[in-house]
């Protein structure tokens, strides 16, 4: 990619096809791409952001504008909130993941199709969670042979599940670090070193949508191709396109009448997660409506 004229002029082979920056919300760099310094410098000076992705197109580096607002004011609040062991906002956040979950299983049955999503509310996370897949095992095709969440299940849909959330979680990271958060340093799961541990927090109350996605998509027919406990190219490709694709569409919000894509939601509450944080007040957090 170079720019030409204040255009971002992008070439494949023989094609070539200029993109005005205003058009730009982020450019992906792949391990085979090439992009001049000069465009690195128009994105940057348009707020459009920069990812690097390895070769399994998972973010390695992200170049962001160098005034980001209010950075270090946000994150000095973030570690003293931790340290003080503040767990109000990790309440809201496990809090809205069950609402979620239970919104989720209540589509269902407005469907047509029994689920036990009034036993959500009021529970637990961890009973909460075994009922939501119990339900969810219910939902899919009885080929697909899920017994529950299980990350290192060989099962298409905790695959599927493995790899929807990867996208998840690298949409989150970007938007926690425009921000100002640190990503690394979360209120519900552990820290740990090189463990993004406010991502998967954040991640908690948007995977019900993802979820949702998937479900949809198997009982339509979707399969994966599985190989040697691997999902293969093509169908990481057509898992993919699902994936965003769904996170484009646009979704409702309780107390919020004007609907927003999934992604632009998240983008939404990472600035009031942040805002919140830092002015030491309540964070209301994401309810999805179906």
């Amino acid at each position: 990619m170079t720019v030409k004229k204040g255009m971002f002029i992008i070439k494949k082979g023989d094609n070539k096809v200029e993109v005005s920056p205003s058009e730009v919300d982020e450019i992906l760099v792949l391990t085979s791409s090439l992009i001049s310094t000069k465009a690195l410098m128009v994105a940057l000076s348009h707020g459009i952001d920069v990812i690097f992705l390895d070769s399994r197109e998972n973010p390695w580096g992200i170049l962001l504008p160098s005034v980001v607002t209010e950075t270090v004011k946000t994150k000095k609040a973030q570690y003293e909130t931790v340290l003080n062991n503040d767990t109000k906002y990790g309440e809201e956040i496990i809090k809205c993941k069950i609402f979620n979950q239970h919104v989720h299983l209540k589509y269902w049955t407005r469907s047509g199709i029994k689920t036990d999503y009034k036993e959500l509310i009021g529970r637990d996370e961890p009973t909460a969670a075994r009922m939501y897949w119990q339900n969810i095992a219910l939902l899919l095709p009885k080929d697909i042979h899920f017994d529950g969440r299980d990350t290192d299940s060989v099962d298409q849909f905790n695959m599927a599940l493995n790899y929807s959330y990867a996208i998840l979680y690298n949409r989150i990271f970007k938007y926690l670090v425009i921000a100002g958060l640190d990503p690394y340093l979360g209120f519900v799961h552990k820290d740990r070193p090189g463990n993004e541990s406010l991502v998967y927090d954040f991640s908690e109350m948007f995977k019900p949508y993802i979820d949702f996605i998937l479900v949809r998509a198997f009982r339509e027919g979707f399969r994966l191709k599985i190989k040697d406990g691997l999902i293969d190219r093509e169908s990481r490709s057509s898992l993919a396109r699902i994936v965003v694709k769904g996170m484009d569409d646009k979704v409702k919000e309780e107390n919020d009448h004007n609907p927003k894509t999934l992604v632009q939601a998240i983008r939404a509450h990472a600035v009031k997660l942040a805002s919140s944080i830092r002015e030491k007040r309540p964070y209301n957090g994401f309810k999805l409506v179906l």
